[in-house]
């Protein structure tokens, strides 16, 4: 088996409620994009905060690279990138200065190139002169954009995307496609969830159905 991102008997229960993931398993290939398919309930969120150490599985494991990624929970999170199903991004910062702040907190900051490639990737986003204002101010549409850009902004090895394209137009959601496609074919490993699976049909090239569960 690769060692790139492998899911092993993963499950997950919160407290003493019902079991919302069971023995799942799953190899994650470099340079795909799988689809989370599901009804609202049936685990696509909780499986992406697995992934991103938001929450820790009851039984089974994660691993990246061949190491369990609960072991060192920082050093995973510096190869990942996420657009989470919240909006509560910071609200006194702009587009721009969580970007930045994103780059540095990364040790990715260039004087000379980081501006330019932050102009280009919000440019092809369709984010306009607003990107200047505080994001306390955005509507829906721009807190996706803003959360995509800032995914996509540090190169990572893996993005998480929770129900990306939600509030976005259609010009807006292409150009979406489009650079996840483009990440895609750099190498790059996409983790998206819909409830909606013909919203994927441009991008993916493995899908991972979720059931709901009874009692839903």
């Amino acid at each position: 088996m690769s060692e790139f991102l492998n899911v092993e008997n993963l499950s997950k229960r919160y407290g003493t409620g019902p079991m919302i993931l069971s023995g799942m398993n799953h190899h994650f290939r470099k340079g795909t994009a799988t689809g989370l398919i599901g009804a609202n309930g049936s685990g696509k969120t909780t499986f992406l905060r697995l992934v991103s150490i938001t929450a820790y599985p009851t039984e089974g494991t994660i691993t990246f690279l061949g190491e369990p990624i609960y072991d060192a929970p920082h050093r995973f999170l510096h190869h990942i990138g996420i657009v989470t199903d919240a909006t509560d991004l910071p609200a006194y910062l702009s587009a721009n200065e969580l970007m930045e702040w994103t780059l540095r907190a990364r040790k990715k900051w260039h004087d000379d190139e980081s501006p330019r490639h932050m102009d280009e990737l919000f440019g092809r986003l369709h984010f306009d002169e607003r990107r200047e204002n505080l994001i306390g101010t955005y509507s829906s549409g721009m807190l996706q954009k803003t959360m995509l850009a800032c995914s996509l902004i540090t190169q990572p090895e893996i993005i998480l995307l929770d129900e990306p394209f939600r509030a976005l137009d259609e010009s807006s959601k292409k150009a979406s496609l489009e650079l996840l496609n483009e990440y895609k074919s750099n190498g790059g490993t996409i983790l998206v969830s819909s409830h909606l699976r013909r919203s994927l049909a441009k991008l993916c090239d493995d899908y991972i159905t979720f059931p709901v569960k009874e009692g839903s």
